[in-house]
């Protein structure tokens, strides 16, 4: 082979690269070195040079954060099977709850909406409500409804409201007409006002339990106006033959929220802490011609009414507009035609707001409407029983002769309103009540006291309970304007009829270190709620109406 052809000699290779040429051991150049391509001798060619440690150390960390971003494995609550396939629901036939594994999340089945609905926690709110009613005795056709804890309402007919937000509360005033009556024995009956205390509830509480997710103010709405409709068309059913009717006023309370709905014109009035009181609901009626609303317009704390009687036209039959009952006026040819749709409004409850009151309309005209309620809300100082029974009082000394007009009210005070619409209340450290009080009272017998025996005065007691309870009202007004609270020793002496009012001095009244349950529930949730000095609302027991004060 000739030389042109051949690779260059060893010799000169090492001298090229610097090499003693003495040297004859024989070297290999690189590809780079014999005027090659350099990475055509690596063994990864074609990479990009990463060490192997590094990009398996990368490759590691990927996996981990793949596997981070994936939602955990959940576990099969007890109880619950897969709905299909392919595992997306599962289903408690105990429970009738859903569970959902990609969120680990509880829902029910809305079958208002068509869809699944997140399972709602009840939230507790801290709100404190006192409420109390008072009633004229001639009032045979007003009847009213107060369940403090719908809950436990519930659990009487074996269904759960656990889910609404609690403090959860029903207040109902149902003011009777066209009813029968007694001048003589103050008894009377109204069979629509009747038939609405009893079953009232008993429309609301089964769509209340019958969805156990969050309750909107439109699907509150909706349960309470179906409610309503259904109770009117029951009564006209049952009683096909009935000539009354009832107005009314109720009060659903859950958590922060009031919704308030009404048939007919039973006067509900909201009371703000600055002095203000509003009307919430127009009356549901032809405004009478007697009655000036020249300026209701312009008042924007007067409602109004539902109708005006123009000038010329016949006085209509019935001045209702909607409520219970009146069947004759609800035919399809009846002119004018009533109606027993309510009118419903939702309230975020706020502290700026004090309470509200339901008034039937004979006592609110007389009394002088909303300035009126405004006045005896801020002279109660809480106490709704005081409040309630004080606009009863006011009616009465305006009218003089009270007849069977419907005198009555329902009022509730609300504490501890926490700011904000919707967001749940910040847990709160618990407020230890105390073991035990030390009380003083004044007591009053009635008629209807287990013993109407009077042991200080050794005679028989005939007062009626609304004359216990005028009396003790009265005590409380005067006691208020005496922090002292010297009144209260004089009246102790003066008018209670338990024994504890013959000791002396500071004593007189006194009830001695006082435990839970040994005057009962009634009485123990009014006397562990004062503080130190303060006068209780009116309190009933077996032994008649208390008028409380705590000492220590």
């Amino acid at each position: 082979m000739s030389r042109g052809m051949s690779g260059p000699k060893p010799y000169e290779i090492r001298g090229a690269l610097g090499v003693d040429p003495k040297i004859t051991s024989e070297v290999a150049p690189t590809a780079s070195q014999a005027g090659g391509r350099y990475w055509e001798d690596k063994c990864n060619a074609g990479y990009s040079g990463t060490p192997l440690w590094k990009l398996q150390a990368e490759r590691a960390q990927l996996e981990q954060e793949v596997a981070a971003s994936r939602p955990a494995a959940q576990k099969i609550p007890e109880g619950f099977k897969p709905v299909e396939k392919a595992g997306l629901w599962y289903y408690s036939e105990k429970r009738q709850v859903y569970w959902k594994p990609t969120d680990g999340k509880m829902y029910v089945w809305d079958s208002v909406a068509q869809k699944h609905s997140e399972l709602h926690e009840a939230t507790t709110y801290d709100n404190r409500i006192a409420v109390g009613s008072c009633f004229h005795e001639k009032a045979a056709q007003v009847k009213h409804v107060v369940v403090k804890d719908l809950a436990k309402a519930g659990q009487a007919l074996r269904l759960s409201i656990e889910h609404l937000d609690r403090p959860c509360a029903l207040y109902a005033l149902y003011e009777g007409h066209r009813g029968s009556s007694s001048s003589t024995s103050g008894a009377g009956s109204n069979v629509c006002a009747e038939f609405c205390v009893k079953h009232l509830h008993q429309k609301l509480l089964p769509k209340l339990a019958g969805f156990r997710g969050f309750w909107e103010d439109i699907r509150l709405e909706v349960a309470l106006r179906e409610s309503f409709e259904e109770l009117d068309a029951e009564f006209a059913e049952r009683h096909p033959t009935a000539t009354d009717g009832c107005c009314a006023a109720v009060a659903l309370i859950t958590g922060n929220r009031l919704v308030i709905a009404t048939l007919g014109d039973v006067g509900c009035v909201l009371c703000l802490r600055n002095g203000e009181a509003v009307e919430l609901m127009r009356a549901h009626a032809v405004r009478p011609e007697e009655e000036d609303d020249e300026n209701d317009s312009e008042d924007e704390t007067v409602a109004g009414y539902e109708a005006k009687l123009e000038p010329g036209a016949p006085v209509p039959a019935i001045r209702w507009t909607r409520a219970f009952g009146h069947l004759e006026h609800k035919r399809p040819s009846s002119v004018p035609r009533l109606l027993a749709t309510p009118e419903i409004k939702v309230l975020q409850l706020q502290p700026k707001h004090h309470g509200f009151a339901f008034i039937c309309r004979a006592l609110y005209n007389a009394i002088g409407k909303n300035v009126a309620v405004s006045t005896v809300f801020n002279r109660s100082a809480g106490r709704p029983r005081m409040a309630s029974g004080a606009l009863v009082d006011a009616a009465v000394q305006w009218l003089g002769q009270v007849g069977d007009l419907g005198l009555g009210s329902i009022v509730a005070f609300f504490d501890r309103l926490e700011a904000g619409e919707s967001t749940p209340p910040m847990k709160k450290a618990r407020k230890e009540e105390p073991s035990q009080v030390r009380l003083r009272h004044i007591l009053l017998k009635h008629r209807e006291c287990k013993s109407t025996i009077d042991k200080v005065r050794n005679k028989q007691v005939k007062r009626t309970r609304g004359e216990a309870e005028r009396t003790l009202r009265a005590v409380l007004e005067e006691c208020e304007g005496d922090p002292e609270r010297r009144a209260f020793a004089t009246r102790c002496k003066e008018l209670s009829e338990c024994q504890s009012c013959l000791k002396a001095g500071d004593l007189v009244g006194d009830l001695g270190w006082v435990k839970p349950g040994k005057y009962g529930e009634t009485f123990d949730g009014v006397a562990f709620a004062l503080q130190v000095g303060q006068l209780s609302d009116l309190v009933d027991t077996e032994q008649g109406v208390h008028v409380v004060m705590r000492t220590a």
